[in-house]
């Protein structure tokens, strides 16, 4: 029970800050957004792809357990198959052949097949759709050409040629905004939280009573305009601010003290 209260008052004591530092929050998160939202729409370089498809081809068979192990077989050779295809072996043809200026591309292309599946995709990933559409059916059709050299397979066959997406698949302007909104709200409230905790003001009883004293007395809080007022003879408060007396009535003031 007393673990139940002291939860519930800590997480008041949250709500306390927040809502104290609201402000700062929304502030952070706004400045995050504003970050979020240039890299996204004008530092990211936008990402396409292109895909293409390989197959094993199987021979027939009319015996169903040679038929089950030539299957098995041609799985395996397709998750060689995979390795092979992204090695430098072909894909240094690919930049030769397509005069590309670097290599960097090679990390950008997989090849894979789904679970006992003789299907092998293969996929680029490139700056340009269209490049990305290149590089994609080059390296198809020369690992095709040399897979008998390099693996003795012969029966590899392309089902379908790229096509070119011209909508990139980063970055995800809603995604990335949505991922700056959160960081800067969690960024705000860490901040928050941050300056709470390192804030030895004392700005209410609480906090005395904190400190294991006791507080003796409470007086209202003045303002400025408070002490440019003046007090008249029956004690009320006045607004306006008295002028220095006369000579004149000062030597009256000193006529009558003399009788």
């Amino acid at each position: 029970m007393q673990e139940t209260q002291e939860q519930t008052i800590d997480l008041r004591g949250i709500f306390k800050i927040i809502r104290k530092r609201l402000g700062l929050i929304l502030f952070s998160a706004l400045i995050v957004t504003i970050l979020g939202s240039i890299y996204t729409f004008f530092i990211a370089s936008p990402v396409y792809t292109a895909s293409t498809q390989l197959v094993v081809k199987l021979p027939n068979s009319d015996n169903s357990a040679a038929y089950a192990g030539e299957v098995t077989g041609n799985i395996q050779m397709a998750n060689t198959i995979n390795q092979v295809i992204v090695s430098p072996v072909i894909l240094d043809k690919v930049q030769s052949n397509l005069n590309l200026s670097d290599d960097s591309f090679q990390k950008q292309v997989t090849a894979a097949n789904q679970t006992n599946s003789q299907v092998i995709m293969l996929t680029v990933k490139y700056s340009n759709p269209y490049i990305a559409k290149k590089i994609a059916d080059e390296t198809a059709k020369i690992f095709s050409s040399d897979a008998a050299k390099l693996l003795n397979v012969t029966n590899v066959n392309i089902l379908s040629k790229a096509k070119a997406q011209t909508t990139p698949i980063s970055p995800k302007p809603k995604l990335y905004l949505a991922i700056s909104v959160i960081a800067g709200l969690v960024l705000g409230l860490a901040i928050a939280l941050l300056k709470e905790l390192f804030d030895n003001k004392i700005n209410k009883e609480e906090d005395i009573e904190a400190l294991g004293l006791t507080v003796l007395g409470v007086t209202s809080y003045d303002q400025m305009s408070d002490f440019n007022k003046n007090t008249n003879k029956n004690g009320t408060q006045s607004g306006t601010k008295s002028s220095p007396p006369s000579d004149h009535e000062v030597n009256r003031s000193s006529k009558r003290n003399k009788r």
